[in-house]
């Protein structure tokens, strides 16, 4: 049996020994994968960063980031006006629910022939007081905005800056029920 002081300091080493594994894997993961050195580090430590889904690579630090598709419809009412909507803007950042309802957009966007519908179904009855005919969903897809645009004095969203494409144009009728 090991006495207690050597207990402690064995124990003492092999969380020390771990320390220092685990910050020499995560330091040798997002490394460029230019060079021998770096891809020998990350051949050795590839199963326990892979194990632990630790194996981000060099753009974790400044991803390329896309532009943005936002999702909105325009209601139609009897009379031939139409109401635009952005139900993004309707949503709090700091709430827990926006992730999940930009996704949810999302999903209508990709799959408008799965989702439409009933999409079409819920707005229809949430604008029931415009007296809607028909809904059109569209996609407001960001184009190029470059830092002398700001300086002119121009947005992100002005029209200029983005290509909006009608994708589902549904009759509020048939939705109805």
């Amino acid at each position: 049996m090991i006495s207690k002081p050597w207990r402690e300091r064995l124990t003492y080493t092999a969380m020390s020994a771990f320390i220092v594994w685990h910050v020499a894997a995560m330091s040798s993961a997002p490394t460029p994968d230019d060079g021998k050195l770096p891809q020998a580090l990350r051949a050795f430590f590839q199963p326990y960063l892979s194990l632990l889904r630790l194996d981000n690579r060099w753009d974790f630090f400044a991803p390329e980031v896309g532009k943005n598709a936002i999702f909105r419809y325009v209601i139609k009412d009897a009379a031939g006006k139409e109401y635009m909507f952005v139900p993004a803007r309707e949503l709090n950042w700091f709430s827990p629910g926006y992730i999940w309802f930009q996704d949810w957009y999302g999903a209508l966007m990709e799959h408008p022939d799965i989702y439409a519908d009933d999409f079409a179904k819920l707005f229809c009855k949430k604008h029931a007081a415009l007296n809607p005919v028909s809904i059109t969903f569209q996609e407001m897809q960001e184009l190029d905005y470059v830092p002398d645009d700001r300086l002119a004095g121009k947005k992100p969203l002005d029209p200029e800056f983005v290509k909006i494409t009608d994708f589902q144009t549904i009759k509020c009728a048939d939705v109805a029920s």
